[in-house]
């Protein structure tokens, strides 16, 4: 292998002053190195030498570790891979893994398998999920919103539903002398929708999940109630609080942006705040406060089995990487990971070997689910097999 023009390309990625032409070549050396304690050597002091450039601390310097040198959009959009054990990191490698740049950080050190080996593992493929829902109106009627056309799609009351140029659901004329009907969204598996209520609230909905609200806000406050995840923006309305019910907890706002992950496979719901303040409160079965907490921005309230837990250092950028078209992991076990994969893929996981390591990346949701398994693979530290769409996880 020609080692100084290897040194060369690394030099330009660096740099982000590689061209296209050169990513090619880069991408096709990197694929054919063996370990070698040379160029491991200096991918170390060039990697130690932008820290101190950034003149970061320690938790700041691990914290950009794990988001390595973000691409500009000029360029093709590169996904980001780390296996990340408890030790400290030993080395960093860049591997070629069909047309994106990988990064890949293992203690030990694990010997780079070439990328069409660690695909010819992936058995089958499905693609990601996409923008798809029910409505069910106040009638009980159906509307499946992903084979509509554009505009209006029903009326309830004297509200108008119409279906934007963007997929985005919207109310329109809502007025509160009307009869107050109440309608549900609903994501399948593998589907994911947006929504603005007649208030002005957006929201966005993951896989798997559901918000029923009515059709137009009477009264002292507004109410949904909803299953699996969700994300709110709530327009800021001080006569009239808005509350989401979520299992026996509910959640009160005058305005502001939070994501409610409630899923019946997680062992909490958690409520992590963006902006605003919100009041999260568990409900006995008579209706009674058990239990409330006040949290800030920044901050997250699990609840497991009706007690609540204060988190004040959340993952945000991980909790809505949903919202923006992303896997994010920072440090994730393979179980969290594969209840991820199953709801937007819509398939089964079962495990063969138990899995001991944390993963760290951020994947496109938009990748089939191939690409996302054979980045996951590259570790060497999981293996998978795919059969009628269940996916066998081992070593």
């Amino acid at each position: 292998m020609q080692t100084q023009r290897l040194y060369y390309l690394l030099e330009q990625f660096f740099q982000k002053s590689i061209t296209e032409i050169e990513t090619e070549e880069l991408n096709e050396m990197i694929s054919q190195i063996d370990t070698d304690s040379s160029i491991e050597e200096w991918m170390k002091q060039k990697w130690e030498g932008y820290l101190a450039e950034k003149k970061l601390s320690e938790e700041e310097r691990e914290a950009y570790f794990e988001r390595i040198m973000k691409e500009t959009s000029k360029r093709p959009r590169y996904i980001y891979f780390f296996s990340r054990h408890l030790s400290k990191i030993a080395a960093i490698f860049l591997l070629a893994a069909g047309g994106f740049l990988v990064y890949l950080a293992t203690k030990p050190l694990a010997t780079i398998t070439p990328p069409q080996v660690v695909a010819t593992t992936v058995l089958g493929d499905v693609a990601p999920g996409g923008n798809f829902a029910t409505l069910t109106l106040g009638d009980g009627t159906k509307v499946v919103l992903d084979s509509l056309s554009n505009g209006l799609i029903a009326n309830q009351g004297n509200a108008r539903i119409i279906k934007r140029s963007n997929g985005e659901l919207a109310y329109e004329n809502a007025s509160s002398s009307e009869k107050i009907l109440y309608n549900t969204m609903t994501t399948p598996i593998g589907g994911q929708y947006q929504l603005t209520l007649p208030d002005g609230t957006a929201i966005w909905l993951n896989s798997a999940s559901s918000i029923t609200y009515p059709t137009v806000f009477a009264g002292k406050e507004r109410s949904v109630a909803i299953t699996g995840e969700v994300y709110f923006e709530v327009a800021k309305n001080i006569h009239q609080p808005f509350k989401v019910k979520v299992g026996d907890q509910v959640i009160e706002v005058l305005g502001t942006h939070f994501n409610v992950n409630a899923y019946h496979d997680e062992q909490t719901i958690n409520t992590t705040l963006v902006e605003g303040k919100v009041k999260v409160s568990t409900i006995s079965s008579g209706g009674t406060t058990v239990s409330f907490l006040v949290i800030e921005p920044g901050q997250q309230s699990c609840n497991k089995e009706g007690k609540l837990k204060l988190n004040e250092t959340p993952d945000l950028e991980e909790t809505l990487a949903w919202k923006n078209g992303l896997f994010q992991f920072n440090g994730t076990n393979i179980e969290t990971i594969m209840r991820n994969v199953a709801r937007w893929y819509g398939v089964e996981v079962v495990y063969k070997d138990k899995i001991e390591e944390q993963f760290v990346a951020e994947i496109p949701r938009n990748v089939n689910m191939s690409k996302l398994l054979e980045l996951l693979e590259l570790t060497k530290q999981v293996k998978f097999s795919i059969n009628n769409k269940v996916i066998t996880v081992s070593k």
